[in-house]
Parts: C-alpha cells; sequence; structure tokens
C-alpha cells in the first residue's frame, strides 16, 4: 500500500458509511482506489470474522470512488451490479487492505474489480462491480 495522498481532493472526505466501517482512502486515482479498514468488533460475523457483508461494503465504495473520479461534475454514479468471490475468511482484528482497478471505462459504463488482502498477505476475496454514469442532473 502507498502512502496516504493527502493532496486529493477526497482525503478526509468520506460519506457516513465508509466511516462507520473504518475505511480509510490511502490512494485514489481514476484508474486506482486504495484502501485499508480493520476487522473491529462491530464488523464481525457470528463466526468471529470480518463479515461478508462489510467485504462488499469496502469494495463497493471504492469502486464507487473510482468512478466517482472519472465522471464530470454535473454527473452521477451508482452501482448496478457487483460480484463477490470469497476465498478466506478475514480474523478479527486483521487490518484488511484492498486495490481497485478499473477494468473497463466506457461512455455508459465503468467495471471496477477490488481485491481484498488480508494481513497476512493472503488474498481473502474479490469483486468485481459495474458502475453506471447517470448523467440526470436531479441524480
Amino acid at each position: 500500500m502507498s502512502d496516504p495522498d493527502l493532496t486529493h481532493p477526497l482525503a478526509g472526505i468520506q460519506p457516513p458509511f465508509a466511516d462507520l466501517l473504518g475505511l480509510r482512502i490511502l490512494q485514489a486515482r481514476p484508474d486506482r482506489v486504495e484502501g485499508e479498514m480493520r476487522a473491529t468488533p462491530n464488523l464481525l460475523n457470528r463466526n468471529g470474522k470480518l463479515h461478508g457483508g462489510a467485504v462488499m461494503g469496502m469494495a463497493d465504495h471504492l469502486g464507487g470512488v473510482g468512478a466517482f473520479l472519472n465522471i464530470g461534475p454535473t454527473e452521477s454514479t451508482a452501482t448496478v451490479e457487483s460480484k463477490t468471490n470469497f476465498f478466506r475468511a478475514i480474523p478479527a482484528g486483521d487490518m484488511v487492505t484492498a486495490v481497485s482497478i478499473l477494468l473497463h471505462g466506457g461512455q455508459q459504463t465503468m467495471v471496477w474489480q477490488t481485491t481484498l488482502t488480508r494481513a497476512d498477505g493472503k488474498m481473502a476475496a474479490m469483486v468485481t462491480q459495474t458502475q453506471i454514469v447517470l448523467r440526470d442532473p436531479k441524480f
């Protein structure tokens, strides 16, 4: 992971959901977004591992940030499809790191793939999501 880019316009600005997850953006570029999140007690499932919804929420947020960096000032974006593969559980207390990369940047849609890695360096999950570009100002 890279050092945080505190000069980026998104530095320190996140929606409440990302703050609730404890998600921190480390780097955000139009083709790559990096972040980290700790598997805190409030984010665990009944088995004491990071909840799958927290994994998906982290990936969705990073892909959404990336999509946001590729749209105009009067446009918005939303997730229209997301697929998650879980490979390994993430233990309580682990610092999860994630890298979201742009696979496709079209006029109407973007596809982002996010790889989440456990503290031991092993891949825990991979999420692929499609973001739509919303051009109607009411969005």
